[in-house]
């Protein structure tokens, strides 16, 4: 597939006309479309994306000479198209100042204001709010004269009428101009020929009634018609604005701080380079990816979909978007990389490539509106015919001109693309990146959500929880972890490197190794301060003839607990008890997930207790082990094959994974969502229809959240557009009259821009939903004001009580922390009061069941 080709194009004004091109560029036979897509959410010029499969080169030259041929065929229909670098977001950029003479500049600047209000003024003269208003209190007038003044005489009324055709074919011009080139060009019918077939029927009837005086004078209905019309469309383009969402990157500012060591200097964002420092004062977003220079508080809801803020530390790494709490320190960052390699960057083209392929429902809802446009003018001719036979012809050609009028196929074409863009952009802003429309539109269907374990549901890094010295050994346990961390201190293995964290945090010693040997798969070897030392798991130990079975049948460890043994001289002096702690939020998507009533499954290549003792922590009852990745071997094992097991009982399942050996599940899925992670798998990444970002596993809860809430904003506006336009068009083709009263046409105008209207303020009001399920996981004024009362706060929740434990070193104490709620407790051993203190916080950042930090 080829790079896309962007395109500005003005002149569109609704789905009608985009397919009307899209047809005529399929008709060429030099194009081989494979998707065409065009942005109505906002003004023109309209962003349209054609992707192709040329046989050329996908080189920026070749890319822009093509880009040329296209745009060439885009000429032939009549429309304006942009040139290769138009960027609309920099259209309003400000020149460089020049460096003329000051005469020269006071008569530059005198020109430029002499254009700038010529300008200014042809812009207002023909907006739509100007050519609105002049029709409206035209059309009015002449209505309001007519019924006051009665029958005119006709050396009044000719100039009336001369006024009254002028005004509306200037009114009209565009309308016309558009309508007759689309037909004659693209042989498609649109609004704008709705509206000039109904305006020249009025014209030519006004003016034909000066002969035949029983056909209706109505020149005022010309002048509302295009009245309305105009502000109707001008409503539309408010709302739009308001509804079409702006870029990630517009909300970063254009200039940054540049950190120098004399100060700062302000220059412009994308003259910021790699390793430059920038500051970011409290409340701002931060506008470049890096790493942090300082501590401060962040607000990570770009990424991660949390509206509380995290505490980061030195060299932790920050994405563009983010921002700062307003009581936060500044932080200074590092930059990583440039504004156009940034998140936000990222982020945007992700977005833009999402919405070009058009949901399910947009296809036939287009399908739909090829058939609209001639079916209403089919419709406006046959109730003229009919209503002619039994009533005046005055009152059927004011009918078949009111149906032409009153109906609204461009509202139809606009709701679904408004919607799935609106939604799509909302599930960025929650940390979820849509693959496409269709995912998000099918995403409301999963009523089966099935989750990986180890790397999805937990953090895939081990973590260090608990040790212990054995009773014969003559260390302290102070030397028992400096032991550990010393034999661990190079180590690049995960479980090597949580034991040394652990063990280097909790020792107030330091001991160097010598003859480190870190060959063994399974453990590392050294000597310290003469002895030879030996850190490994059960099966090293027991290579070197040491048993250590006794040991874990008495230790009753809970299922996905594992052991590292620490033997000097092949005797055993302690162990440390490693486990895979739970990711944060991991309960509290499982619990908004069984709100939103998901059937919840885990499916993982953990053994059976393993796989039980984590279901049961987060309340899942259905439970597959010792499931293998493939169907190749072991095939009603694997994990696709759990998947088709379930789409066979007729469920539409998700399933959520993280690593390699989920991608063939993903792949076999209804949706695939895939955790960024530890472990995270760039082919697994490929498979799924939806992206989380990594930090937090919320944005599953916005997934299903915002599916949900785009499909009901698509079905509540299609069944109001659908029913305003059946009943609009029964009712203009002789409902009224029937009953004796006749429409205006002009009042069916007004009434079909309130319908647009009402349409895009539903739109809006889902733009600014929130997302429900994702609010009852949070209660800010109970979980978080600043990073020093989350101590305090979960201090205030958990019984500490503390007790001398027999150890060699006198003064060692045991911290026992219960979780008051939940009743799960834990142990932790130090060698002074102010360490109790320190790792009692640091415990206490933990909850019981989600132990990352």
């Amino acid at each position: 597939m080829s790079k896309p080709y962007v395109f500005y194009i003005s002149g569109m004004s609704c789905t009608s006309c985009s397919n009307g091109i899209e047809s005529f560029l399929r008709g060429t036979g030099a194009l081989e479309i494979e998707s065409f897509h065009v942005d109505f959410s906002t003004p023109d010029p309209k962003k349209t994306t054609i992707i192709c499969s040329p046989k050329l080169e996908a080189t920026e030259v070749n890319h822009q000479e093509f880009w040329n041929k296209i745009k060439n065929y885009i000429k032939e229909m009549e429309y304006d198209c942009e040139d290769y670098h138009y960027e609309p977001h920099k259209k309003d950029t400000k020149p460089a100042h020049s460096t003329t003479s000051n005469l020269e500049q006071n008569s530059n600047s005198q020109k430029q204001t002499s254009n700038t209000l010529w300008v200014l003024g042809k812009k207002i003269l023909t907006s739509h709010w100007f050519l609105g208003a002049l029709g409206c209190i035209s059309g009015i007038g002449l209505l309001v004269l007519t019924l006051t003044m009665g029958a005119l005489p006709l050396i009044a009324m000719i100039p009336i009428a001369s006024l009254s055709v002028v005004l509306t074919l200037i009114l009209g011009a565009r309308s016309y101009h558009e309508a007759w080139k689309k037909l004659v060009t693209t042989q498609t019918l649109t609004m704008d020929t709705l509206f000039a077939i109904s305006t020249i029927s009025v014209v030519v009837v006004s003016l034909v009634s000066f002969f035949i005086p029983w056909l209706p004078m109505m020149f005022e209905a010309g002048l509302l018609i295009y009245g309305f019309r105009h502000i109707g469309i001008a409503i539309e383009e408010t709302i739009k604005e308001k509804i079409s969402s702006v870029r990630f990157q517009d909300r970063v500012p254009n200039h940054v701080r540049l950190s120098l060591p004399d100060g700062t200097q302000e220059i412009d964002l994308n003259q910021v380079k790699t390793d430059d420092h920038i500051l970011i004062l409290p409340g701002e977003i931060i506008p470049l990816d890096g790493h942090c220079v300082n501590e401060s508080s962040i607000y990570t809801t770009i990424i991660t979909g949390a509206i509380l803020p995290r505490h980061f530390r030195s060299e932790e790494k920050v994405h563009a978007g983010m921002r700062l709490a307003e009581n936060a320190p500044a932080l200074k960052i590092r930059v990583l990389k440039p504004a156009h390699q940034s998140f936000l960057a990222r982020l945007d083209a992700g977005i833009d490539q999402s919405i070009n392929e058009k949901a399910p429902l947009e296809i036939k809802t287009g399908q739909l509106l090829a058939y609209f446009i001639p079916t209403v003018i089919a419709l406006a001719i046959t109730s003229g015919i009919i209503i002619g036979v039994f009533f005046p012809a005055a009152i059927a050609i004011q009918c078949a001109i009111s149906v032409l009028v009153s109906a609204c196929p461009c509202t139809l074409g606009l709701i679904i693309p408004l919607a799935v863009k609106t939604g799509i952009h909302k599930a960025a802003e929650h940390g979820v990146h849509f693959k496409n429309s269709k995912i998000l539109q099918e995403a409301e269907q999963i009523d089966t959500v099935v989750f990986d374990l180890n790397g999805t549901l937990t953090t895939g890094v081990p973590v260090a929880k608990d040790y212990s010295v054995m009773s014969n050994a003559t260390i302290t346990r102070d030397h028992f972890l400096a032991l550990c961390a010393a034999l661990e201190d190079s180590s690049t293995h995960p479980v090597g490197k949580s034991i040394h964290s652990y063990c280097s945090k909790n020792s107030s010693s330091k001991l160097t190794v010598t003859k480190p040997n870190d060959t063994h798969h399974s453990g590392i070897f050294g000597c310290i301060n003469g002895k030879d030392y030996t850190i490994g798991s059960p099966s090293l130990m027991n290579e070197m003839g040491i048993a250590t079975a006794t040991i874990e049948a008495n230790l009753n460890l809970e299922a996905g607990d594992s052991l590292v043994f620490l033997a000097e001289e092949n005797n055993l002096i302690g162990y440390i008890i490693i486990t895979d702690p739970l990711r944060k939020d991991a309960f509290k998507t499982i619990k908004a997930l069984a709100n939103m009533g998901k059937e919840l499954h885990l499916c993982t290549g953990a053994d059976e207790q393993t796989a039980l003792r984590y279901a049961k922590a987060l309340g899942v009852t259905n439970i597959h082990a010792n499931a293998v990745a493939t169907t190749l071997e072991h095939g009603d094992k694997s994990k696709p094959a759990y998947i088709k097991s379930l789409q066979l009982k007729g469920h539409k399942v998700a399933m959520v994974g993280d690593a390699a050996n989920d991608a063939q599940a993903i792949a076999a899925s209804d949706l695939g969502i895939a955790v960024l992670s530890q472990d995270s798998d760039e082919l697994t990444q490929q498979h799924a229809g939806a992206v989380i970002q990594k930090g937090t596993l919320l944005p599953i809860i916005s997934t299903f959240a915002v599916s949900q809430q785009t499909v009901a904003n698509i079905k509540e506006n299609l069944l109001f557009s659908l029913g305003y336009n059946i009943a609009a068009v029964l009712i203009a083709g002789g409902l009224l009259v029937a009953i004796g009263i006749t429409l205006n046409p002009a009042v069916g105008v007004a009434l079909m821009a309130i319908q647009a209207s009402l349409i895009l303020l539903n739109v809006y009001h889902f733009k600014v939903q929130p997302v429900k399920q994702l609010q009852e996981t949070e209660h800010p004024k109970e979980q978080f004001s600043s990073s020093h009362q989350v101590i305090n706060k979960q201090a205030q929740t958990h019984q500490t009580t503390a007790s001398n434990v027999h150890d060699k070193k006198p003064g060692s104490i045991e911290t026992k922390l219960t979780d008051s709620n939940s009743g799960y407790s834990w142990s932790l051993f130090t060698g002074s009061d102010s360490k109790v203190n320190k790792m009692q916080e640091q415990a206490q950042n933990q909850s019981p069941l989600q132990c990352a930090p």
